[in-house]
């Protein structure tokens, strides 16, 4: 009997709990919001306050599987306040606002995973001054995220950004104590990137052009002591000859770094082949492969991301593309400028002016133990004329373009992907340990609803 997924059981409770909804009301067209997986659910967190209110007020609902509202709670900031950012680790859940008002100051909201709230401590200009090259006057332009901090629960890693323009600069990380607020460092290092940790050590990557024309990457792994933020060591990561090479998978498991991806000859982007490398926790190279055949000599391939199969191998995925004269004839200067100019979700560009199809999309299968291709599994889709967003969820990958959702499980590597779903422009797809939620947004409110 075929295994499935609890992401893909959809028991049959009834039309009752099939036809469940929630609503929530976008008070603020620009506000932020906060959908999450909770337990068997997902929790809403989102503003109920005015938007001049003296106090901002924000609810946190806790649906169940059905949708159904179990529990709220609500948490008051002073001021004129907008999320930020939030997470969550085996202790905490934690969110950061922005505060405006009396004063200007970023507010940490500590909780349990019931949703109360255990600490609550805020840091202001000065405070973030110390991670960016220039003093700061105002924090409106300061954007947060988390860093992944597997094994550290209460251990707040964050990478601070100052919105300039539409550019982000970047600052340097930091750790904060979740239950007092307290610094405990603020990394030397700058511009790492795909950070990645253990109990003990943060593993990040920096990659810098080698100048000048058809230039390649160069990169770099640095290995830092998660309880102080000391540097322990950097080591480059190169080809074994000429060439470069392309990272779509930085990770570790706790006992191994493991970085794969596609490595090229010169500057183009065809005569690729697939590699597998891997370091122990002390920076040293165990394991460096390279397929023998120049498997992407005929495609090229944008990798997406990946999954492991149920056998621990690394599955790699991507979208195989080529260009397409005949767009291309249609492609100005003019409207690639206004592409982007717009920022349009999707520029289909490559290079001067030449455009695109995705013609299939590609599964890599390579072996943790020996670094080798297992497999590759192309298959046509399309052609899209946009590229697709993957998503990922145990052993499924789901491919969204143009409306259309498609599925791929690792585990069944010779069934093609299948349609899913289909989605409107104005909803998304939110993936749960019990099924997956489209969230529409309609008349200044989101409702969410399960996938048929």
């Amino acid at each position: 009997m075929k295994k499935i997924s609890l992401l893909f059981l959809f028991l049959n409770v009834g039309l009752c709990a099939l036809a469940q909804t929630y609503s929530f009301k976008n008070s603020i067209d620009y506000d932020n919001f906060e959908i999450q997986p909770f337990n068997d659910g997902v929790y809403c967190l989102f503003r109920i306050s005015e938007r001049k209110a003296p106090t901002s007020v924000f609810k946190k609902v806790f649906l169940d599987a059905n949708l159904k509202s179990v529990d709220s709670i609500n948490y008051s900031i002073e001021g004129q306040a907008r999320l930020l950012a939030s997470c969550s680790d085996e202790k905490f859940v934690t969110h950061v606002f922005y505060s405006s008002g009396l004063g200007e100051k970023i507010v940490f909201l500590i909780t349990d995973h019931t949703g109360k709230i255990q600490s609550t401590f805020f840091k202001t200009a000065a405070d973030f001054s110390r991670y960016f090259s220039k003093p700061l006057k105002k924090l409106k332009d300061i954007r947060l995220s988390f860093l992944p901090n597997n094994g550290s629960p209460g251990m707040l890693l964050l990478q601070p950004y100052q919105a300039k323009g539409s550019a982000l600069q970047r600052g340097n990380f930091f750790y904060l104590n979740a239950e007092g607020g307290e610094e405990i460092w603020v990394s030397s290092v700058q511009g790492l990137r795909q950070i990645q940790t253990t109990g003990s050590l943060l593993f990040g990557l920096t990659s810098l052009s080698s100048g000048g024309l058809n230039s390649s990457p160069v990169h770099q792994i640095y290995i830092i002591d998660k309880e102080t933020g000391k540097l322990i060591r950097s080591v480059p990561f190169t080809c074994k000859g000429p060439g470069y090479r392309l990272i779509s998978v930085f990770a570790t498991n706790g006992h191994e770094l493991l970085i794969a991806g596609s490595e090229f000859e010169s500057g183009s982007t065809k005569d690729g082949r697939f590699y597998m490398t891997q370091f122990n926790l002390d920076g040293d190279k165990i394991l460096d492969e390279v397929d023998s055949s120049t498997v992407l000599s005929t495609r090229r391939l944008h990798l997406m991301g990946n999954l492991f199969d149920q056998d621990g191998n690394l599955v790699l995925i991507g979208e195989g593309w080529r260009p397409d004269a005949t767009r291309a004839i249609a492609t100005t200067a003019t409207s690639i400028a206004l592409a982007l100019l717009t920022r349009s979700a999707y520029v289909n560009v490559y290079g001067a002016g030449i455009d695109h199809k995705i013609e299939n999309v590609t599964f890599a299968t390579l072996s943790p133990a020996d670094g080798k291709l297992k497999s590759l599994k192309v298959f046509p889709v399309g052609p899209w004329l946009n590229y697709g967003r993957l998503m990922t969820e145990g052993s499924y990958a789901l491919f969204h373009v143009n409306n259309q959702v498609i599925i791929y499980d690792v585990n069944e590597p010779n069934h093609p992907p299948s349609p899913f779903t289909s989605l409107h422009s104005n909803e998304s797809l939110i993936l749960t340990p019990s099924g997956p939620i489209i969230n529409k947004k309609a008349n200044g409110h989101f409702t969410l609803r399960r996938a048929r």
